[in-house]
């Protein structure tokens, strides 16, 4: 086990003690903390004629009251971090990305109509590799440098679906079937409203097929009605009149989860009228910006949100594949819930980047094969895009990529499996000495 030595006292002391834990438990291997840089295998101290690189002005600005870290000052020529003497900081690139800490200094064009992070005010596009898990690069390349080797997980998937609605059919799939003179679809679309069984709520059928793969997914759900912030729609259902549908989803072994509206009501309101959804968020619309919302998520009972994603682009919004906690800078810790980011979603490829359809199987098996260890990728699957007619050809691909988890012996996680894995052994004292 190797003995680890941070300065204590220090603007750097919490940040690489954290990234030292993070590449720990990507490595699943435990570091132990020394008071005494003599019996140190490892040493950061700006004082220590063999200190591990520090760049010293990088955390003197974390702890200033408002820090500058847009990454065209951090990252200038390339996506990492260096010293006065121009070294490599590894620690320093993994904690800034992996934290979102570009998301933390911007301006007024970096974000959208909605609040949320735009993809091309991002580094990932400038330096075009949002599609690379950098973060393990460099944790890779830091363990190989230190002869660490430990023993990488295989990659897994979380499989969820967001119901934003389930009685959009008559008007959405009815509008194709018209356009596209299909009228015998139309008419099944009538026949379903009459008989109470409309298109999209499909939830028996989203559980079968998941079932056939031996996948057991979460159900994102929205607890309010109508329009909110930005004139955003909200469920077009009433959550006391479906409780049977979640109460057999519960049944089945399946998960019922918040799907954060954009209208004003805490965490705490919702979870304490909906006993029958756990405490798993993810925000509706994907507006969601890190150093706004991962401090009220700190402040609820969420355990678990899957929110950081690039609504217009598909791939790692903090370049890193894994599960994590991030970094509480107001207490110098990491915040409570885990945060699993969002990978893949169905509108990114449909409504963004316009992908046909035939092709987006292959894009998720593609990627996955090119990131087989330390990932957790993120699948959202509207239940809108288990349907036929306006959506037609796009349960197709899903049922490919099951079939590729299924026949390769991939795991799908639940969202205790992924808090699990991933939540750090922090110390309860401020000043931590060594690992429990």
């Amino acid at each position: 086990m190797l003995k680890i030595y941070i300065r204590k006292n220090t603007s750097y002391y919490f940040p690489i003690y954290y990234t030292v834990l993070l590449i720990g438990k990507n490595r699943r291997i435990r570091f132990s903390f020394t008071d005494s840089a003599d019996n140190a295998d490892l040493v950061w101290d700006h004082e220590h004629p063999h200190s591990e690189v520090i760049t010293g002005e990088f955390y003197d600005e974390l702890v200033k009251e408002k820090p500058e870290l847009s990454h065209k000052k951090i990252f200038r020529e390339e996506q990492l971090i260096r010293d006065s003497k121009k070294r490599k900081d590894l620690i320093a690139t993994i904690f800034y990305m992996v934290n979102c800490l570009q998301e933390f200094s911007f301006g007024k064009n970096d974000i959208d109509d909605y609040g949320r992070f735009r993809y091309k005010s991002s580094y990932q596009k400038r330096f075009n590799s949002i599609e690379k898990n950098l973060v393990q690069q460099y944790i890779d390349e830091f363990c190989s440098e230190k002869n660490i080797r430990g023993n990488p997980k295989a990659s897994t998937f979380f499989i969820s679906h967001d119901i934003d609605t389930i009685y959009g059919s008559l008007k959405q799939d009815g509008f194709w079937a018209l356009k596209n003179l299909h009228l015998g679809a139309f008419f099944n679309i009538i026949a379903g409203e009459i008989s109470r069984k409309p298109h999209w709520k499909n939830m028996d059928r989203i559980m079968r097929i998941n079932s056939e793969y031996d996948v057991k997914s979460t159900f994102f759900w929205l607890v309010n009605k109508g329009k909110g912030s930005h004139n955003i729609k909200n469920a077009d259902y009433s959550l006391q009149k479906e409780l049977t549908l979640l109460q057999k989803i519960r049944k089945r072994g399946f998960v019922n989860a918040i799907h954060k509206s954009t209208m004003e009501m805490s965490f705490d309101e919702k979870l304490a009228r909906w006993k029958i959804i756990e405490p798993y968020n993810r925000y509706h619309f994907l507006k969601f910006l890190p150093p706004k919302h991962w401090p009220v998520l700190s402040a609820s009972p969420i355990t678990l949100d899957s929110s950081l994603g690039f609504a217009e682009r598909y791939g790692f919004r903090n370049s890193y594949g894994g599960a994590f906690q991030p970094f509480n800078f107001k207490k110098s810790k990491p915040y409570n819930f885990v945060e699993a980011p969002l990978t893949f979603m169905d509108t990114t490829f449909r409504n963004y980047m316009r992908i046909e359809r035939r092709k987006i199987a292959d894009i998720i098996i593609d990627f996955y094969e090119a990131n087989p260890h330390n990932c957790n990728f993120s699948l959202l699957w509207h239940n809108t895009y288990f349907t036929d007619y306006k959506y037609g050809g796009y349960l197709a691909q899903y049922k490919k990529i099951l079939s590729f988890i299924y026949e390769s012996k991939i795991k799908s996680l639940t969202p205790d499996e992924i808090i699990a894995e991933a939540r750090l052994s922090w110390p309860t004292n401020k000043i931590p000495a060594t690992t429990p």
